[in-house]
């Protein structure tokens, strides 16, 4: 098979290039386990180190993992020396023994168990595909899930949803080869296993949201024993679950526990006052960047599910009922957050998979499903990564110029300059993407077009990850600012500071760097009071209540000794006045670390 016959712009007939652009995907679908998994290696692996910790969940969640790690309590997550349960502790626990592994906690060891969790989930969806509706179905359903952009996104951070995903996803596909025409107990037994470790990642939802989707399976199929056999079964999940509950209810109190419960799930549903809150149609609108750069191809392929009733079998009912569950659950919740649908995504790449396979395999436009949309598609994209190849470059070439123009602080003048060559190379691989995919058009290729598709947004996941991300740093990190203020305050355990709106989410940002406790102070008295008992130490006022704080009083304003900048605020460093009115003795002050 020669280079242009795959590139589509070559002679022959229709079959002949169809069979050259299927010729890829069935070969690596021999070998779909081993391909899945290094191809979700490259992407997700060798970057997560080059990108700081984040404010606010990756930091709020590496603390509590740092008291964890430091301290040896596996059952009480604590945070500020507070137990800390909104989240249950498998996310902790994965954090503390990858770094205990590694020889120390940094966001490589933190975020590594996220990744290899999203890497698996990719290659059992795969395998799920592969024995239900083929070995390259099962191929294009693991490289959809790999490559869907949001599922990346959390695959290379610090929070709890990809494990949760990973549980909930692992469990509905075990639970489906358990129960189809040949029902096997202890596969249904291994699934509720996986829904209790869900219970462990975050909450009750683990068992709530997957159940819903089963009984409502199984009700529309009229399984009814079925349905009655998921009440002992869900005893299963949570035999795996209480033992920790009940351990940390101990320690913590049984009333605060099913209190914070509370707070976290049912009151979440109801009530956005703990934020995020959002409108109904928040999912419906954000599934076309989540999903992307799939997305655009879900409603032919569901329409294709009509047409050609394939939501007669069992299994694709299943994934109907799994991402519609999720989807009309977590709409009508007041709280919403991109990250709440993640379970869900593995349905949505294993209802695409047989719709790509067939389409790539196509001979023309009359078989269906039709592959016009995939062509168009593929051109759209095409014009879309020339025309953003244009104006990265731009940038790159006139963006130390562009800043110079703006008012810009220290760090973003760095950032600016930082850029332009990770812009240069995002410009150039936008470039011969559009180029290849224009090629692909020309030649009227389907399967090219989505072979293509795949590959150019592996080649951008990886610039983004490994160049643009990492140079946004300065703008995002408060380790070099925590390292001063540790430097500050010497030998102090705590330190001060005043952010009405924001403290409570901040200082474990600060916390984890400084390795002090931080508490919040609310006016100039409790600020007063906190210098007085700790001389050594320091106050962090944030810029919202500077003019409360300091105002334009010279008593005051003697006591700043610094202003710093963490993430996108302001903060004014404040210490004890002496006798003399100048800041009491520390160490000299000194400018963060870049």
């Amino acid at each position: 098979m020669s280079a242009s016959s795959v590139g589509g712009r070559s002679g022959g007939s229709p079959r002949e290039r169809t069979r050259a652009a299927a010729a890829l995907p069935a070969l690596l679908a021999r070998r779909r386990t081993a391909f899945l998994a290094a191809v979700g290696a490259l992407i997700y692996l060798p970057w997560l180190g080059l990108r700081v910790l984040e404010y606010p969940d990756e930091l709020d969640i590496a603390e509590v993992c740092r008291a964890m790690f430091l301290g040896g309590d596996w059952i009480a997550p604590r945070r500020m020396g507070a137990i800390w349960v909104d989240y249950p502790p498998l996310i902790y626990w994965a954090g503390t023994v990858s770094s205990h592994l590694l020889g120390g906690m940094s966001a490589f060891a933190l975020r590594l168990p996220n990744a290899l969790a999203a890497v698996a989930l990719a290659v059992v969806v795969g395998a799920a595909g592969a024995r239900w509706y083929g070995p390259v179905a099962g191929l294009w359903a693991g490289f959809t899930l790999l490559t869907f952009q949001h599922y990346l996104l959390q695959g290379v951070g610090y929070r709890p949803d990809v494990m949760f995903s990973l549980w909930i996803g692992a469990g509905m596909l075990v639970y489906a080869a358990g129960a189809g025409e040949r029902p096997r107990l202890l596969l249904r037994l291994a699934a509720f296993v996986m829904f209790g470790l869900a219970l462990l990642a975050k909450g009750p939802l683990g068992l709530l949201l997957p159940g819903l989707v089963l009984v409502l399976w199984h009700a529309a199929r009229r399984e009814w024993r079925r349905v009655l056999e998921l009440a002992p079964l869900s005893l299963v999940a949570l035999a795996v679950y209480l033992p920790w509950f009940v351990a940390c209810a101990r320690a913590m109190g049984t009333q605060d526990i099913l209190g914070e419960l509370y707070a976290q799930n049912l009151q979440r549903f109801h009530s956005g006052s703990r934020g995020h809150g959002q409108p109904i149609h928040y999912y419906f609108a954000y599934f076309w960047l989540d999903f992307a750069p799939w997305s655009v191809l879900v409603p032919p392929a569901v329409a294709w599910i009509v047409r050609a009733r394939r939501w007669q079998d069992r299994n694709v009912q299943l994934w109907l009922w799994w991402f519609g569950t999720f989807f009309v659950f977590l709409s009508l919740a007041v709280t919403k957050r991109h990250l709440y649908l993640l379970p869900a995504y593995p349905a949505v790449a294993l209802l695409l998979a047989p719709w790509i396979e067939t389409v790539a395999r196509s001979d023309d436009g009359r078989v269906a499903p039709s592959a016009r949309v995939v062509r168009g598609y593929g051109a759209a994209l095409a014009l879309l990564f020339l025309a953003g190849a244009v104006a990265l470059l731009i940038v790159a070439v006139a963006g130390e110029s562009i800043a110079g123009r703006r008012e810009l602080n220290e760090e973003q003048r760095q950032v600016a300059i930082a850029l332009r060559l990770p812009l240069a190379i995002t410009a150039a691989v936008l470039l011969a993407a559009g180029l290849w995919l224009a090629q692909a058009w020309r030649g009227r290729d389907a399967g090219t077009t989505l072979v293509r598709i795949g590959a150019t947004h592996v080649a951008l996941y990886l610039v983004v990850l490994a160049a643009v991300l990492p140079a946004l740093n300065p703008l995002k990190t408060y380790e070099p600012q925590s390292r001063w203020i540790r430097e500050q305050i010497g030998d102090e355990t705590r330190f001060g500071m005043v952010a009405p709106r924001f403290g409570v989410r901040k200082r474990g940002a600060f916390a984890y760097y400084t390795g002090a406790m931080v508490d919040l102070l609310d006016d100039r008295a409790q600020v007063e009071s906190f210098l007085r008992d700790h001389p050594t130490s320091l106050v962090l006022v944030h810029e919202e209540a500077i003019d409360s704080i300091v105002g334009d009083d010279p008593d005051w304003q003697a006591r700043v000794v610094r202003e710093l900048r963490a993430g996108s605020h302001r903060y004014l460093a404040l210490r004890q006045v002496s006798a003399r009115g100048a800041p009491s003795a520390g160490p000299a002050p000194a400018p963060p670390r870049s």
